[in-house]
């Protein structure tokens, strides 16, 4: 089973904490978002042989740095997407390399869903959806009364269809898709010049393929500041223990659910809740509420709130919500 994760994009949604490094790699709770895509396909190591194929662009020779001191089990082949001309323009760069069955997912979201149908699946593919109340700004799916789909719709006008597409994409010949991606950029089916992958899925089913779709159970979203922030609450929540082995002392509160890596110290300071403290820390005399601190920061004197801090910065300041690059210091 190959497993393609398109990452070559520059972030600019999460500027300035992407400033530094890729989207992949910011933190979410304990680890990193990558880590997190990475989980989704755990439960599939017992029954094959996965290969994953990454493309990548913007910093991503620190993909491959992370991948070989985190990961280094993992079989993975890179291709780098120089032009970031859309999504099907990316899976299209690893043609060569894409035959058999194969998963495409993202990463800028993070699907929970179980997996285990996979190995009995006899349709040609699976789209992932989960329903939503507004489906208005993303993808839908429709389909027939055997929930086979009949198209796929980018941002529909309507709110007939609430199936919306999570971004995981199961094939049983992945060189079908490549197939369907080159007539694709042939007929010049593209959206401000990028050419999504729901349109090669169209082609695919007006040529008779047989594609259904699967709920998921729950789909975070990781593309914003804000959508960071609402998915760490819910991973601390519902994903790990945030009642960790840290020694809060007598002088530091802690409202759960925190993560505070235990390589980090805290003095004179209420964490919390939904705050996720990464390796190396230092918090002194502060209030944290609603944010993620990465690796290597410090924060003294200093009220946060909703805040994005990068890895090795150093913050004091007034009450104000941040987000900030690796490597800045910030004194207000």
């Amino acid at each position: 089973m190959k497993i393609i994760i398109p990452m070559a994009g520059f972030g600019k949604r999460l500027l300035p904490l992407t400033r530094h490094k890729p989207k992949a790699l910011v933190r979410l709770a304990e680890k990193r978002l990558l880590d997190h895509v990475l989980d989704t396909f755990q439960v599939l190591e017992k029954t094959y042989s996965l290969e994953y194929i990454f493309i990548i662009g913007y910093l991503g020779e620190q993909i491959k740095e992370y991948m070989q001191a985190n990961h280094p089990d993992k079989n993975v082949t890179y291709f780098v997407q120089e032009q970031l001309q859309g999504q099907s323009h990316a899976v299209y760069l690893a043609r060569d390399a894409i035959s058999g069955p194969i998963l495409l997912t993202f990463c800028d979201t993070i699907n929970e869903i179980d997996l285990s149908f996979l190995p009995h699946e006899a349709m040609d593919g699976v789209v992932s959806v989960l329903e939503v109340d507004d489906p208005r700004s993303h993808g839908v799916a429709m389909v027939d009364p055997n929930n086979l789909i009949t198209k796929l719709v980018e941002k529909p006008k309507t709110m007939d269809h609430k199936s919306v597409l999570t971004g995981l994409y199961y094939f049983s010949e992945g060189k079908k898709l490549t197939n369907a991606i080159e007539t694709q950029i042939q007929r010049g089916r593209s959206l401000n010049d990028e050419y999504y992958v729901a349109d090669a899925i169209n082609i695919l089913v007006e040529d008779g393929l047989r594609i259904r779709t699967q709920k998921a159970t729950h789909w975070l979203d990781a593309g914003t500041p804000a959508s960071i922030l609402e998915t760490n609450t819910y991973l601390l929540q519902h994903c790990i223990d945030s009642h960790n082995d840290y020694e809060t002392g007598q002088s530091n509160v802690l409202i759960h659910p925190v993560y505070i890596h235990e390589s980090s110290r805290v003095e004179n300071s209420i964490i919390g809740p939904n705050v996720s403290i990464g390796k190396n820390c230092s918090i002194s005399d502060s209030i944290l509420k609603n944010s993620i601190v990465d690796d290597d920061s410090n924060a003294s004197d200093v009220v946060l709130t909703n805040s994005l801090i990068g890895r090795e910065c150093t913050v004091s300041s007034k009450p104000i919500p941040s987000i900030t690059a690796d490597y800045e210091e910030i004194n207000i």
